[in-house]
């Protein structure tokens, strides 16, 4: 049987409780990775992904209004251009003040160096997650996510 432990990264981005999402999220692009364990005192306490930050961005489409029919085209793109900036800007300078442990998922669900390839696809669907911290001894010795899972398969 194919074993956590052959497959899973040693080497894991992890965040504390009190790292800035504005940092997490240019770790995360960095990397081209969608989420990672969140650990404190060396124990995971929580997972923080793409997802929790995006739903906090609460990114909107622009709206219309009774405006659009009295200007040109152009006039419009470029004032809501603009007006989208000024309000991302915001968001962006919101994001520097809100910390990892304000938008992490608190429930770690995790697998041991010792599960097989197959518990790890199980667990993985049946919370509908992406990734599993791997915990040996309370401690993070590494993560598997679902590319891992398919390597598994071919190799």
């Amino acid at each position: 049987m194919k074993l956590v432990k052959s497959y899973m990264k040693r080497k894991v981005v992890h965040f504390k409780p009190q790292d800035s999402i504005f940092n997490v999220a240019k770790i995360l692009s960095k990397y081209h990775i969608s989420g990672a364990p969140v650990v404190s005192n060396g124990k995971v306490v929580g997972v923080i992904s793409e997802t929790d930050i995006i739903k906090y961005m609460r990114l909107k489409l622009p709206e219309e209004n009774a405006l659009t029919h009295e200007f040109h085209i152009l006039s419009i793109l470029l004032i809501s251009l603009v007006k989208d900036h000024l309000e991302f800007k915001k968001e962006l300078q919101k994001m520097s003040k809100i910390k990892v442990k304000d938008l992490m998922s608190k429930e770690v669900v995790s697998i041991s160096p010792d599960g097989n390839i197959i518990e790890a696809a199980t667990v993985m669907e049946k919370n509908r997650v992406d990734r599993l911290p791997v915990i040996h001894n309370g401690r993070l010795v590494g993560i598997i996510a679902r590319p891992d899972l398919l390597r598994a398969l071919v190799e």
